[in-house]
């Protein structure tokens, strides 16, 4: 006599419900089992008999699991406790949790960004802008000798600036109503990868790998990259504006994280805006 398990397939259903990968533990499987038992009862001892009714009970509470996955009611629900790194946490994620003013354009799995793994890619919530000369948050930086952060702060300081003075420009265009015509996030002028090359340089080394203060960093240069975006997008005025505002305060909080470890021995620190 044969008995039969239906099969679950857990990876299937979530392809027709467009779940994301990182909003899963990495495997989730069930596989099709046949339990075999012999017809002659004679020749079955009790150990045999022990172990076919333990291979069971198995298989039927891996299908109690499968089943309970499939009444999750959403993929927000599913995806609510994993990071787009796919680190499991015990709380909310999203991309405004913890900042209200941070572009909710940017995609749940951090696809449509400059640098893709950034402060939301490992924590799953959106960084608290920082005031100018602020060092409540972060709490401490990184050490990187100076020698690194004059060459550093040598090599792309010009760029930088220029770049930060064509986003302040945009303002101008948005009251005057050229907001649909300003150019697009990934152009060159506005020095995006130059901000991400210099927090390279500043905020760590060989020693330290990628720190968490640089994931920060590139997450206000991903808000001022999406912000662009959604200044360009916007219906109207207005909301081109709250985007502007939005970016400006994006650049301040990465100036006042660099200015941070600007010393006097490193070079002249970057205005605020």
């Amino acid at each position: 006599m044969k008995f039969f398990i239906a099969v679950v397939n857990v990876g299937l259903f979530l392809q027709m419900k467009n779940v994301d990968a990182f909003s899963l533990p990495s495997k989730i499987q069930i596989q099709s089992s046949v339990l075999n038992s012999v017809t002659d009862s004679n020749s079955v001892d009790e150990s045999t008999i022990s172990s076919s009714k333990s291979s069971r009970r198995a298989i039927l509470q891996k299908s109690l699991v499968a089943l309970s996955i499939l009444n999750l009611p959403s993929e927000q629900a599913i995806a609510g406790t994993f990071t787009p790194g796919g680190t499991l946490v015990d709380r909310d994620v999203g991309v405004t949790v913890g900042n209200d003013e941070a572009s909710p354009s940017r995609k749940v799995d951090n696809s449509n960004v400059l640098f893709g793994q950034d402060n939301y890619f490992k924590f799953g919530v959106a960084a608290p802008w920082i005031e100018p000369d602020s060092t409540e948050f972060p709490k401490t930086m990184p050490f990187v000798l100076s020698q690194q952060r004059y060459d550093t702060l040598k090599k792309y300081g010009s760029r930088v600036k220029a770049g930060a003075e064509v986003l302040i420009s945009l303002e101008e265009d948005i009251k005057n109503g050229n907001f649909a015509n300003i150019a697009p996030a990934d152009d060159p002028k506005y020095a995006l990868r130059p901000l991400g090359l210099m927090a390279n340089g500043f905020l760590a080394s060989e020693n330290t790998g990628t720190t968490n203060e640089l994931l920060l960093a590139r997450w206000y240069i991903n808000e001022i990259y999406l912000r662009i975006s959604d200044m360009k997008n916007a219906t109207n005025k207005d909301e081109a504006l709250i985007a502007y505002s939005a970016a400006k305060k994006s650049l301040n909080s990465y100036f006042s994280m660099t200015n941070r470890v600007i010393t006097s021995k490193v070079g002249n620190k970057f205005e605020y805006y």
